[in-house]
């Protein structure tokens, strides 16, 4: 079982205050992050997949009750966001092969040619990233984001350049996660909020 124990969270960017004192606890399979835009959900995202230190308080998740180390996130952690880019002169197989040889220091090629499977992205993973549309290179950060088969997945907006295939293959992706571990979805949408268990809603009283 994961749990998630945020504590007294605050964030600046140079003295700019993005949110004060967020604190959670949260045991379950799937939790959503909601607030209007510049509330500081994907960077509450990057604290969580520990890619940012804040500025005050803690967040932790712990695994059977042990905490989860900052350096074992890694290997915990799996992130699809914005932000948190491929190699565009590469295609979604290389990038994945570049990730599996670097995680596992070996080129996994059926883990490879499994993931790629799972995201709809089989038919166009030799094309260069930067090639394929929004939606195409959201699934590419699907796949870079599960590769490893995180017990947490963190995805940040991740329905925003989807079409209605895409949107149905995020369900079943979202699904598959919470029998693993936990999702955490950033997100504005209702439907992306409804499949949690619990939302924090940033950008009111903590």
């Amino acid at each position: 079982m994961i749990s998630l124990c945020v504590s007294d969270l605050t964030h600046e960017y140079d003295e700019r205050l993005v949110f004060r004192s967020v604190s959670l606890e949260f045991e379950g399979s799937c939790l959503s992050i909601t607030g209007h835009n510049g509330s500081g959900k994907s960077t509450l995202m990057r604290i969580l997949a520990g890619l940012l230190t804040p500025t005050q308080g803690r967040a932790e998740f712990s695994c059977d009750g042990m905490r989860v180390a900052r350096d074992s996130l890694r290997n915990m952690v799996g992130l699809a966001a914005p932000d948190v880019g491929l190699y565009g002169e590469l295609s979604a197989r290389e990038n994945l092969a570049f990730l599996s040889s670097v995680r596992f220091g070996r080129i996994d090629s059926k883990r490879i040619e499994r993931t790629l499977e799972s995201v709809g992205l089989a038919e166009r993973s030799d094309d260069p990233v930067n090639e394929l549309s929004s939606g195409l290179r959201q699934r590419a950060c699907f796949a870079a984001a599960i590769l490893h088969e995180p017990p947490i997945l963190l995805l940040d907006e991740p329905s925003s350049n989807l079409d209605d295939r895409g949107v149905a293959m995020l369900k079943e992706l979202i699904a598959l996660q919470k029998e693993r571990g936990m999702v955490i979805i950033a997100t504005n949408d209702a439907s992306e909020a409804a499949l949690a268990q619990e939302t924090l809603r940033l950008g009111v009283a903590h």
